[in-house]
């Protein structure tokens, strides 16, 4: 089996058997040749190890025996990418100190991914801090191509994302909520396309929602469309954004606002592939009960 065929294949299988997919990547590293598959090969074992299996050391442990296997063709990149993850799963098991020999923009990077971890394993008050650990440290601006910016992006959508779950938020967690839906539009403008923009566009009303925040969340679905209607965005984009306009005039009670966004919603839906609606099916029905 090629790497890439590897890859693919644990990827495909890490969501359902993540202990599995575990040993399979303890098992690979002597197949690793180059720095771009190191790197992708930590990437995954992070994310396995730590948000999947709290295994945070076990990780610490796997990164390292990477990088001795790797170590004569290794490179800057490969070297910082190690490093970063070593950091964000030790912030994750609880060493403050991790991150303190990593320049500013990797420690932004490491508390961001540790953040999008612990949230991933319902952890929100550490999640939050680590979160806000990154901001600080991004506060005073990030260098172009900073891993740090992505990292805040995606940390800030699955934080929010984690606790619009969460049936029982206090209010801490619900201002956190917002926070990082925020932090995350904020980085995926300036690390994402415009469909990750977009994205966190809905990401953002969608929280706003979940925060009683109507006015707020109608002008996020509002610039959401926008960008949808700017890049001929594909069906399902203009369905979640009409379905999240739609949502917000009928919390802000504004019936016929809502009504119109609904029947564009179902317009929308009407025109997806088949393959497409069971993403969407769920949300179209709790549509139609709103007046």
């Amino acid at each position: 089996m090629t790497f890439d065929a590897f890859m693919e294949q644990a990827w495909s299988d890490h969501g359902e058997h993540p202990a599995e997919v575990a040993a399979r990547l303890e098992g690979c590293i002597e197949d690793v040749g180059a720095p771009a598959e190191a790197q992708a090969l930590a990437r995954l074992g992070i994310h396995v190890m730590g948000e999947h299996l709290g295994e945070w050391m076990r990780g610490v442990r796997w990164l390292d025996a990477l990088a001795v296997h790797a170590a004569p063709f290794s490179d800057e990149a490969l070297e910082r990418s190690l490093a970063r993850g070593r950091a964000t799963l030790r912030l994750a098991a609880g060493d403050a100190t991790a991150a303190l020999g990593l320049v500013r923009d990797d420690a932004a990077a490491a508390y961001a991914a540790a953040a999008a971890a612990l949230a991933g394993r319902a952890d929100f008050r550490r999640a939050l801090d680590a979160l806000e650990h990154a901001r600080t440290l991004a506060s005073a601006g990030l260098a172009p191509g900073s891993p740090a910016a992505r990292a805040l992006a995606v940390a800030g959508n699955n934080v929010s994302a984690a606790l619009e779950e969460k049936g029982d938020r206090d209010p801490a967690e619900t201002a956190g909520m917002v926070a990082a839906a925020h932090t995350g539009l904020r980085y995926w403008r300036q690390a994402g396309t415009w469909l990750e923009h977009e994205r966190a566009e809905y990401r953002l009303a969608s929280s706003l929602l979940c925060a009683q925040d109507a006015a707020g969340a109608a002008a996020a679905a509002r610039r959401c469309l926008a960008l949808c209607a700017a890049h001929d965005a594909p069906a399902l984009e203009c369905f979640f954004g009409q379905e999240v306009l739609a949502r917000a005039c009928f919390a802000a009670g504004d019936a016929s606002c809502g009504m119109a966004a609904r029947s564009r919603a179902q317009s929308a839906y009407a025109a997806l592939p088949d393959e497409e609606r069971a993403s969407a099916e769920a949300a179209l029905r709790a549509l139609e009960t709103l007046a």
